[in-house]
């Protein structure tokens, strides 16, 4: 299996590629990887790179790009994932990592009326975000947005082709994958995943308004954090 490392796009001029930091000593450190072996790099902008190691350094590695695969191990469809914050902070964290590896590309934190309010982690999860690409061979590195309340991720939901929100007593028995199948193909899923304790009437009406489909997960009671993987991976399952 390919271990893939991550280089920022202004690292790469031309055909080569510098890898500096933890990587580079991850590279030469703990791999002993030599001049002339072969490596994947990852820019997080959507591009895969098979490179050569030419120069390898406890600081410093230099490689030389052979191939290039854009959109390597990506998705078609563009899958926003707003999560309503969670008081565990751990599953939040679980939330990130296993969305990153289906191919999520955008998490929201999400407040609601009965969202319990926790500080945001966003460096960690920006963190998690970046090994969990990096483990499942990713090229993307997904956006990590400030925690936003459920109006304002409403408001700005026009941009999505299709606007999912799993709601346990929806009187529409209606599933993701009959959901993707009214229309076309999305290019772009926002899926919103509500609290522990549920969305309000209001919220759910305030979804309605705005074009949301209200969508049933099956008939038992899911954590907001199994909730939220469960859809994305419908989502992305049936692209």
């Amino acid at each position: 299996m390919n271990e893939y490392f991550y280089v920022p796009a202004e690292h790469i001029i031309d055909q080569h590629i510098v890898i500096d930091g933890e990587e580079a000593k991850h590279l030469a450190r703990v791999l002993r990887k030599q001049p002339g072996d072969l490596i994947w790099v990852v820019d997080g902008n959507g591009t895969a790179y098979e490179a050569v190691i030419r120069l390898a350094t406890l600081e410093m590695v230099e490689c030389e790009i052979l191939y290039e695969h854009v959109h390597h191990h990506e998705p078609d469809v563009d899958v926003t994932l707003a999560v309503a914050q969670l008081k565990n902070p751990s599953r939040m964290d679980w939330v990130i990592e296993k969305g990153t590896e289906l191919g999520v590309r955008t998490f929201i934190p999400l407040q609601t009326t009965r969202t319990i309010a926790k500080s945001p982690k966003e460096e960690r999860w920006n963190h998690i975000a970046l090994a969990a690409m990096k483990q499942s061979g990713r090229c993307i590195l997904p956006k990590i947005l400030p925690p936003m309340s459920l109006d304002i991720v409403v408001a700005n939901a026009q941009q999505y082709d299709m606007k999912l929100i799993p709601y346990e007593r929806t009187d529409h028995v209606l599933f993701i994958s009959e959901a993707l199948k009214y229309r076309k193909p999305p290019r772009s899923v926002l899926i919103v995943i509500g609290p522990e304790g549920g969305f309000t009437n209001e919220e759910i009406l305030t979804a309605e308004k705005a074009e949301f489909i209200q969508v049933s997960l099956g008939r038992r009671r899911l954590r907001t954090e199994t909730a939220a993987i469960i859809a994305a991976s419908w989502v992305v399952g049936n692209e």
